[in-house]
Order: C-alpha cells, then structure tokens, then sequence
C-alpha cells in the first residue's frame, strides 16, 4: 500500500499559491471584470445624444472647412507680426512693405544670393533649404556659413550644392562666432522678414513667402531616394510639393484652359498656419462632444457612489473611490467615447455626402479622434483578451490536474454515501499520470513531420519534462497534504503497481477514461511579450496544429495495447472514444436532430408501420446497438427499442464516495452547489461556465454509460448519480430565478455583474439539460433491458 492512503488530508494545510488554481482563475476573473467595459444604456444613450448634438454643431456653427478663410486669418497676423519685430529691431513705422525692406536689409543671409540657382522668386524659398523654418533649415544655414555653399534641389527635385556667389559672401562671417551669429540669428529674423512676401509683394497679396515647417519637411524628405520616385497622382513628390506651394494644385482654370488667379491659393507658412486655424475651428465641437461624455460619466459615477455608500455629509467623501469615478483610464469611459465620436463622425460624413460638399465639410479633427477612439476602445479589447489566454491556460492545466478540491466539493453530497465509485486514492492517482507521460513520450517516439521531425520530437520532449516537473511540484498542493510526493515509475514498475490495486475495479477503467482525453502540449506557463506583458507561453504553439501536434489515434493505441486485456475487453478503449465524441456533439447541440428522436425514432416508427413491427427490434439494434455493448439478445434489442422510444427513469438507491484523495469521470459536477443553497449553487454554476460544464457532463455521461451500466450492470448507482445531477440543475435554476428577482434592485455595475452570472450559469443548465436528457434516456433504456434478462 502507498504510503500516502492512509493520510488524512488536511484542508487547512498550508500549500504553494502558484498551483492555487482556482484561485488564480478568481483573480484573473476579477481582472476580466475590471477590463470590460461597465457602460450601460443610459450610458450608450447619452454618449449617442452627445454625438448627435456636437455633430449638428459642426454642421451649423463650423461649416465648410475653407482653407481661403485661414489663410486670410493668418495673413493678416502674420503682416502685424513682421511689423512689431521690425519695430522692435530699430524701424519706425506701420507700413508692411518698408518694415520688410527694413528687416531685409539688416538681416541678410548668403543663400539669397542663389536665387536664380533654385526656380527664382517664384520657388527658390521652397528649393532653397536655407529657407525652411525646420531643424534642416538651421543646419544648412550653418553649413553655409563654413562651407561657402548653398544647399538645396533643382527643378527634378534632386538635391543641389552650389557656391555662394561673391556678391553674398560679404554675409558670411569671418570668424566662429560670428559664423554662428549669422547662421543663427540672423537666419531666423531673415525668415519673418520673408513670412509676408518680400518688399515689392508685401500687402499686395503677400507674394511667395517661406514655406511652413509641414511643407518644408516634406520638401527636405523629397529628396531621399525612397521617395525621390513617388507620386501623388500623376505628379512625381517634387512636382506636386511645388505646385501646393505657388498655390496652382487647387486652382480652377478658364475655359482655355488658364489659372484664374482669384482661386490660387498659396500653401506657405501662412496657407499653414491658415489649415490650423480651420482645423481649430473644427477641434470646439469635437471637444464639446469630449466634455459633455467625461462630465456626464463623472457626475454619474459620482451620485452612483454616493447611493452606493449612503453619504449624506462632506465628512464621509473620503469614503469615496475616486478611481471609479475618474472619467479616464477605464474601459466604460473608452467604450462611451467610441459610441459619441463614431456618432458625431457619421452625423458629419452623412451631411458632406448629402449636400456633395464631400472633403471641404468633413471635419477632420473629429475623424482623427475617433479613430484614436476606437484605438483605446481596442486596446481595452486586446488587454481583456490577453488576460482571457492566461485564463483558458490555467483551465486548461486545471481540466488535468486532479485536485483534493473536486473532493471538497463532492463531500458535500452527503455522509451516506458509500463506495469509492468516482474516487481515486493517491497511489491509483499517481497512476493516471505514469499513464499519461507514458502516453506522451510514446507520441514523442512516434512522430514523423516532413520538416524538422527531430527539432518537434525534442520540443515534445521539452514540454514533457517540464509538465512532469509542474505536476510533482504541485502536487502537495493538489492534494493539500504538505510534503506529498509524486512518483514516477518504470513501465514495469508501473504494471506491477496497478495489479496490486485490483486492477479490475472501477478506478482502472476510468483512469483508462482519463488518460484517453488527455491531450498534452497546452501551455504550461507565462512569459513576456516585447511590450512587457505577461501572455500564455508561446514555445510550443508550433505544436498545437494537426500536423505537429499530438494525434489522438496513436494515443489510443497506445492506451489499448498498455491496458491489456487483463484489465479491459478488446476495444475498450475505441469503445471509450466514439462514446465521448457523440455525447460531445450532443451537449454541443450539434446534429442534435440527427442523433435524437427526430429522424431516428421517425425511421422506427415507419419500420413499425411497414412490417407491422416484425423487424423494428432489427432495426433499433442495427441503430443504436453500439451504445448497449453490456446487454445482448432480447435485453439488447428492448433496450434500443427503448432508448429510441424514451422512457422514465428507475429511482434507485446506491451510494457514491467514501474516502478518497481525488475525483475523476466527471464526479466533481455532482457537487456544483450541493449544500451551498440556490446562490451557492449558481455561483458555482457560472464560475464554472459552459465549456467545463460539457466537458464534466461529457466524461460523467461515458462513466455512466460505459463504465458502471455496460461493464457492471449497476442501474440502482446509476439512478443515484442522475438524482444527484437533477437536484443540482434545480439548485443552480433557482438561484437563477433569485437572481432575477434582485436584478430590478441593483444598480451599475453589480447589475452587470449580476446578469453575467445568469447568463453564465443559464448556459451551464442549458448544457446540463442536455446531458440529463441523454442520461435518463439511456438508463431508463438499459433497466428495460436488465429486466428482459
């Protein structure tokens, strides 16, 4: 006997929390709470008024997006601009034109001297780089100074050095410092001299100024190789950045075909500055929009917590939690946002398509933010999911950990029941997972990929030494018996192991059951991603696809020629197989109307009719035999008849477990709420979802069928289990109802939580009332043919 059986175990027992499982999927459920979005419809609803009323708005109030009018705006400051600094450096007057003469002529740069070099007055501010308001502008302002060059592109666009003519070089300093001064200082006042034009075009329309930072860098990347050949249209980069310069790009033309020059419009510094001020314009609806949404959400959350702590003086705000009143850094705030600015976005494109004003009566600055909207909104989203991955990982390990926890929960079912039906004791424990890693390094010998079969065989490896070493470390606190340890055995040691167990019990036959729908690979811990986060291990993805991964059929053969037919009959284990994948498909609902009494009872039925019932027992075991492999005969054939014409299930009366350390075959969801009341129940019901739930149910339903009516013939447990599983799915409907009626009292978010918890354990009934059908059917089916015998 293992030295472990006789331990009582100890729940109390201090044990390591990294193998806590169900309370790390707590916690992670928690983070998932915290991640979703908490915004409900009055939430929705405001955030689609806000966008509504911001975008009629824009409509209204902001209008066209017109260019002509910014850059009107902004010449006119520019001009007074140009005047204080001419003022303030030594002129005496108001006039534009000789405050630019002035400036002109006390600020004087050598490149100037080159204007013919790049497109004359027209386009040298442009070409000339000297001239651009930027960081390269400054550099090759100083170059100039120590180099006697100017520096630029010719009319192709392709970059241009020439020498600075000597009339200029008078404006080249002599000496380092000097050198800087005027490749500093004096560059940039020569600049606002340029700003309106020079002296014979300033207050004139304001002639050729220099280029704004946006086109200038533009200009500056034109020149590059990688984008020396692209074009905007039909235009090269350097074409196109010319004509937005000199303001003919946009321009109408006569019915000859000529510019009318009412309609240029330069796009230099102040046709930028212009483009701002519109943009501004635009930006007030769009931070209306941002203002009415935060300030609502705020004033909301606001009185939502002082309802929630019944605050009714200024003493007890210090109570509040302001993290959840802040309207910013949440997923509810970022989610409201999408909905108002998507709104206001689609209220303003819907108007530009309607009037056919199109690109002049969108408002730009209110697509970018919702685009940068729908970022945030998304970031929430891949942050929920990230933390959904690590999730499914530790349900993963926990759907093959056997844990003293599932007995915690099966105790609950009562002290009159007697048996080790569903329980394994430590050292039969043990053997499930000697079976399992033998079952795994037999895949690993096993495979063969066209590429790379000795780089997956040692990855395989890799993933089974470090399952193994996960298991035995964790499992004192499966267990929660401190300093437990986890054997591993020879194969021959193995075999010899399950003989002195009596290996012809139960136990055996649902370890078999166990091991087959073990499916190694799945991720076993976390690492960071280049962001610093913390995700599922990818290391072994390349071996979750068909071709790499593991194969369920060699799995089996394994299974079957190891359990030998000492222990279990020829193709037990197929048996096994082909049973779980059709209860499967029938908590799945999938083909449910093929598997069920639609079709297949209606085949009955017409058999009946047509031979006045002589071959309908032919039939009914031609159909369903397969699923009676304990009964034959006249048994067999009464019960197909009855599994495919229903019937009412026997009350019986045997007991389940007595003490043991673990529960396999899908007992644990015996005791889903089992002496938690109605709450307890649905509690647990949601927290185990709908996906552990088939799974559970699934592997319940083959022990059932399988393992304790076709091997053993036991109907009295088999009617025990299905009372069992009755009163729990109407334990987990009560709570249901409970929590509906509380649901008109509950505000926020424990409103949402509460819906969520209906909705979660409403999916796990559902899947239960599946299996309990599938249940009764076929025990009611196997007593009709017990009783034929």
């Amino acid at each position: 006997m293992h030295k472990l059986d006789d331990i009582e175990i100890n729940f109390e027992t201090n044990y390591d929390p990294k193998y806590d499982l169900d309370g790390i999927i707590y916690d992670l459920d928690t983070q998932l709470d915290m991640l979703a979005s908490n915004a409900d419809y009055l939430d929705n609803l405001l955030a689609i008024a806000s966008g509504v009323v911001c975008g009629m708005l824009d409509i209204i109030w902001v209008g066209e997006f017109s260019l002509e009018r910014g850059r009107d705006i902004s010449n006119d400051k520019i001009e007074k601009l140009v005047v204080k600094i001419a003022n303030l450096k030594g002129y005496k007057g108001e006039d534009l034109a000789k405050a630019v003469e002035f400036l002109e002529g006390k600020f004087p740069i050598p490149s100037d001297g080159n204007t013919p070099d790049f497109g004359g007055g027209k386009q040298h501010h442009l070409r000339d780089f000297a001239h651009h308001p930027t960081i390269v502008g400054l550099i090759f302002s100083l170059l100039t100074q120590f180099t006697y060059k100017s520096f630029g592109t010719d009319t192709g666009g392709c970059f241009k050095v020439v020498e600075v003519t000597a009339a200029s070089r008078v404006f080249i300093g002599q000496d380092v410092q000097t050198k800087i001064v005027n490749g500093t200082i004096t560059w940039l006042f020569h600049l606002v001299s340029d700003m309106a034009g020079s002296s014979s075009t300033a207050g004139k329309g304001g002639g050729t100024g220099i280029p704004g930072p946006v086109l200038s860098l533009a200009k500056e990347l034109s020149t590059l190789p990688i984008f020396r050949d692209l074009k905007v249209g039909d235009k090269t980069l350097s074409v196109f950045l010319s004509k937005l310069f000199n303001g003919t790009l946009f321009a109408k033309r006569d019915e000859d075909g000529k510019i009318i020059n009412d309609t240029v419009i330069k796009f230099d510094l102040r046709g930028e500055l212009g483009a701002g001020l519109e943009l501004g314009r635009q930006a007030i609806p769009v931070l209306a929009n941002e203002c009415i949404v935060r300030c609502f959400y705020t004033i909301r959350r606001l009185g939502m917590e002082l309802k929630k702590l019944d605050i009714i003086s200024l003493d007890n705000m210090n109570t509040i939690s302001w993290d959840d009143i802040k309207p910013m850094g949440n997923p509810s705030i970022a989610r409201m946002l999408t909905i108002a600015t998507g709104v206001f976005t689609t209220v303003d494109v819907g108007e530009a398509i309607i009037t056919e004003k199109y690109w002049l009566s969108v408002n730009y600055i209110g697509v970018g933010r919702f685009a940068i909207a729908i970022g945030e909104d998304a970031s929430w989203c891949l942050k929920y999911r990230k933390v959904q991955d690590i999730k499914q990982m530790y349900e993963g390990i926990k759907g093959n950990s056997f844990r003293t926890s599932d007995n915690r929960v099966y105790k609950r079912i009562g002290e009159d029941m007697n048996g080790d039906k569903l329980g394994l004791t430590v050292e039969q424990t043990e053997i499930l997972y000697n079976i399992e890693f033998y079952k795994t390094l037999n895949d690993i010998q096993a495979t063969k990929v066209p590429v790379n079969s000795d780089g997956i065989k040692e990855l395989k490896t890799e993933w089974l030494n470090e399952w193994k070493e996960y298991m035995t470390t964790g499992f004192p606190s499966f267990l929660q018996v401190e300093d437990a340890e986890l054997h591993w055995y020879s194969e021959e040691d193995l075999i010899r192991i399950i003989e002195n167990n009596q290996s012809t019990n139960t136990w055996l036959r649902l370890v078999v059951l166990e091991s087959i729908l073990f499916e190694p690979y799945y991720p076993l811990s976390l690492e960071k991603n280049k962001k610093g986060n913390e995700v599922p291990s990818k290391k072994y993805n390349s071996l979750q696809n068909p071709l790499n991964g593991y194969k369920k059929s060699v799995g089996d053969k394994f299974i079957g020629s190891f359990i030998s037919d000492t222990y279990c009959s020829e193709g037990y284990v197929k048996r096994l197989r082909k049973c779980y994948d059709k209860v499967i498909r029938e908590l799945n609902e999938v083909l449910k109307t093929a598997i069920t009494s639609i079709s297949i009872t209606a085949i009955v039925a017409l058999a009946v009719v047509a031979t006045a019932g002589i071959f309908a027992p032919t039939i009914a075991v031609a159909l369903v035999g397969s699923n009676f492999a304990g009964l034959s005969g006249i048994a067999l054939s009464n019960a197909c008849l009855a599994y495919l014409g229903g019937g009412a299930v026997a009350v019986g009366g045997a007991g389940m477990l007595g003490g043991t350390a673990t529960i396999v075959g899908g007992g644990a969801i015996l005791g889903i709420g089992v002496g938690a009341g109605a709450s307890g129940a649905v509690g647990a019901a949601s927290l185990r979802g709908k996906k552990s739930t088939i799974r559970q149910s699934a592997k319940l339903l083959v022990a059932i069928r399988e393992i304790f009516l076709n091997d053993e013939h036991d109907i009295d447990y088999s009617n025990s289990v299905y009372e069992m599983y009755t009163e729990n799915i109407k334990e987990i409907e009560k709570g249901i109802v409970d929590l509906k009626h509380n649901l008109d009292d509950s505000k926020g978010e424990e409103r949402k939580e509460t819906k969520a918890k209906i909705k979660k354990a409403e999916e796990s009934v559902k899947a239960m009332k599946v299996a309990k059908k599938s249940l009764s059917k076929f025990i009611s089916s196997f007593e009709t043919g017990m009783k034929s015998e």
